[in-house]
């Protein structure tokens, strides 16, 4: 890309054209590869597993530590000194003011939004570094193919710069598919074993076939999916690019090949496990620091699962099966598989198997209440039919797979940086003397709640606004450094209306937002009211000092706040009141303020593993919260403060889900029974019970902590333990002290009792 950039991009084209003339030069450029024993060809890099370098977002974050990636403690990369070289003097510099990041900063003056966020602690956003959450229409590259998309362009009357950028990047993916096409026939040429060239054949066959056009059999359905997901990695960032509905897109072909016999169960189980293999062949790219404070993520390529189809009819199908076969014989964390399970229309068979599946691999899949993920979406003016047929992105977001376009991971905010900023007047406590928010009232002057809960939503709607504020500038550099015609042609509706994903061509154009640290806040709201307010047992200057010290002097009153009944996730109303409070007012915020493509923003609560990192970052709260513990993940509640599961899964279970569209992470420990006919039927039972109350989403490690701790300090005794994180599943071993050591305390509920385990 760096090669082109330099020689070739001629700056007065407009920035479709430009992105077409280059995306098509790297498709046409890539090296066809065809690994030993692989049934599907290509390759997202040239390594059996490697890293994705993307010098127009962020890659430039490695620079300082090229020398020292292969041999970094954590999660290091093997890099040669001639791939050292020419990312230290290439690549890197020709980027370094031509980033998203650095063109935002000139044209926007460095707003003091970017700044913000460049301090880490307030709220990321994401467009700096990818923008790929999101479901392409995979569903028409094997209904009809390439050449039809294309065709449809042609017969466009204007013929714009957008649509001879689509048609130049469709021609660089069946250019592609036709270099792996001959790189299969060269391979068979030479094979001598007769069973591994009827293989290469075979991929012969399909690659001359697909995705040019409609495929004609599952292997060729599944080969045209993952030379468009390759080529879709080319353009846009390996993180949540997700792949939909796969066991209803792929039926069709299934069930007419186990009809005429071409087709068996078991092949077809191989064929999909060689296609999970193919999603795990890349990771994303994590510098040094990322790796220390938000590392242990793969690249979260949601698939979705079961559940109901448009007519709210059954959908569980043989393929949904062959697909839970291969991810629990695989055990990998890419993809990241997400069961929809309806109640009352689903079959139960189905939800035992899930809980099977479960119990064998330790943390996946996970669950979505299809009635109420259905009813979130309505309330963002889906349609019916729509709501009824959402895929799942990255880690538990639902949107309409290949009309939403809705970048779900757009902004992450640290809610305890809101409460740390009203109780120190705007002030934090990492930025020392700076005045970053609104001045409100030193705590001193503070005489009533309702007053510190007023200052409380100054912070964070000051926030909020610097959060949308950065998004919005972002998304528009983003369109005019990198604008995505392939991305494009994969969304319905952007050929319809002339339009780029990136200004608004999708159907649905949402931005999404993921709030952490809310049962943190709410346990530390809930301990102000109670300990200063209403009971009057200290000041809230002598709660401040305490807290400025971690309790040091002061461990009889934090005790007293940790015991005190008013929790989040427990039976308790002023609890729950004061969740519902802050899920109403996120809700109403975000949604009031419309996005850069005229779409609104949609609240969720799940934190993949920044809750590790942000909780490292984060002092001693009012909750009886020492300084730098981890944060609770997700929609979780503070581990040792919710010990009934029934209150949990009933204190879920009664939020208001259609505040939460872009869902959450309610991240459950159980110890794992002897008898696993009697886990079964617990979980399954238990899932039920919790869907019909109204849950919308949950997921399970079914590990018991002891084992947890072994594998913490013998990790050479659980090689690939698999866990769930928050919204996608990890390797124990690739992840941060931080990160393990809140999964290990993170609470563990017995099942036959429904306590939680001491």
């Amino acid at each position: 890309m760096t090669e082109y950039m330099k020689k070739m991009d001629n700056p007065s084209d407009s920035p479709e054209l430009r992105a077409g003339k280059r995306l098509k030069y790297l498709l046409t450029k890539k090296k066809p590869l065809i690994r030993e024993d692989d049934l599907l060809a290509g390759t997202t890099t040239t390594k059996i597993k490697g890293v994705v370098i993307y010098p127009q977002f962020m890659a430039q974050a490695l620079w300082p530590e090229l020398e020292t990636l292969s041999s970094r403690k954590k999660n290091p990369y093997r890099i040669s000194q001639d791939e050292i070289d020419t990312l230290n003097f290439d690549v890197f510099p020709y980027w370094m003011d031509r980033t998203v990041q650095e063109v935002c900063r000139r044209d926007y003056n460095n707003p003091a939004s970017l700044r913000m966020m460049e301090r880490l602690v307030f709220f990321l956003c994401s467009k700096v570094h990818v923008i790929s959450h999101t479901v392409p229409d995979y569903e028409v590259v094997v209904k009809e193919g390439l050449t039809s998309i294309k065709k449809k362009v042609e017969e466009k009357e204007s013929q714009t710069d957008f649509y001879e950028a689509i048609k130049m990047v469709l021609e660089g993916v069946i250019t592609y598919a036709n270099k792996l096409s001959k790189e299969a026939e060269s391979l068979a040429e030479k094979e001598t074993d007769l069973v591994r060239k009827e293989e290469l054949m075979a991929i012969n066959r399909a690659c001359q076939r697909v995705p040019q056009e409609a495929p004609a059999t599952f292997q060729e359905a599944l080969q045209a999916i993952w030379i468009c997901h390759i080529a879709l990695h080319q353009e846009n960032n390996n993180i949540a690019l997700s792949l939909g509905r796969l066991d209803q897109i792929l039926y069709p072909f299934y069930q007419k090949e186990i009809k005429e016999g071409t087709l068996t169960p078991i092949k077809a189980v191989e064929l999909v496990g060689c296609f999970f293999l193919k999603l795990a062949d890349h990771v994303p790219m994590v510098p040094e620091t990322g790796e220390e404070l938000f590392g242990g993520s793969g690249s979260n390529q949601a698939i979705t699962l079961g559940g109901v189809n448009p007519n709210e009819e059954d959908a569980v199908n043989d393929l949904t099966y062959i697909m839970l076969k291969a991810t629990e014989l695989l055990k990998v964390r890419d993809p990241n598989v997400n069961a929809r399970y309806y109640p009352g229309i689903n079959p139960k068979e189905y939800l035992r198997r899930l809980c099977e599946v479960n119990i064998t691999t330790k943390a996946t899949p996970c669950f979505h209440n299809d009635k109420e993920v259905i009813k979130t979406l309505l309330a963002q003016d889906y349609s019916l039919s729509d709501a009824r047929d959402y895929s799942i992105v990255g880690c538990v977001e639902p949107v309409m797979g290949g009309k939403t376009f809705g970048h779900t991971g757009a902004i992450m905010l640290n809610l305890t940086a809101v409460l740390d900023m009203a109780l120190f007047s705007g002030r934090h406590r990492l930025t020392e003397e700076e005045q970053l928010g609104p001045k409100t009232p030193s705590v001193s002057y503070i005489s009533t709640f309702a007053e510190f809960l007023s200052a409380f939503k100054e912070q964070l709607a000051f926030l909020i606004d610097q959060s949308v504020e950065l998004n919005n500038i972002l998304g528009k550099t983003h369109l005019k450094v990198h604008p995505l015609p392939l991305l494009s042609a994969f969304t319905e509706n952007t050929i319809k209306k002339g339009k780029d994903v990136l200004e608004g061509g999708a159907v649905y154009n949402s931005s999404g937002v993921a709030i952490i640290g809310i049962s943190e806040v709410v346990d530390s709201l809930c301990a102000i009211k109670e300990f200063v307010f209403d009971k009057k047992e200290t000041t809230f200057s002598e709660l401040i000092t305490a807290i400025e010290k971690n309790w040091e002097g002061q461990e009889k009153l934090r005790l007293k706040i940790t015991n005190s009944g008013t929790k989040y996730g427990t039976a308790n109303q002023e609890a729950k009141k004061m969740a519902d409070y802050l899920i109403d007012f996120l809700h109403t915020e975000y949604q009031k303020r419309e996005n850069y493509r005229g779409g609104r923003y949609t609240v969720g609560y799940w934190s993949m593993t920044t809750h590790a990192g942000w909780g490292v970052l984060t002092g001693a709260m009012p909750s009886g919260r020492r300084n730098k513990e981890v944060l609770p993940s997700g929609i979780t509640p503070v581990s040792g403060q919710a010990p009934e599961l029934t209150e949990v899964l009933r204190f879920m279970a009664e939020l208001d889900k259609t505040k939460m569209a872009n869902s959450h992470t309610l991240n459950l420990k159980y110890t794992p029974m002897k008898d696993p006919d009697q886990m079964i039927d617990n979980l399954s039972a238990s899932i039920s019970a919790y869907m019909q109350m109204g849950g919308l989403q949950v997921q399970f490690n079914l590990i018991d902590r002891a084992t947890l701790i072994e594998a913490r300090d013998y990790p050479e005794r659980y090689p690939n333990f698999l866990v769930r994180v928050s919204g996608y599943t990890a390797y124990f071993a690739d992840l941060n002290p931080y990160m393990k050591e809140e999964i290990i305390t993170r609470a563990e509920y017995d099942l036959k009792t429904g306590k939680e385990v001491e």
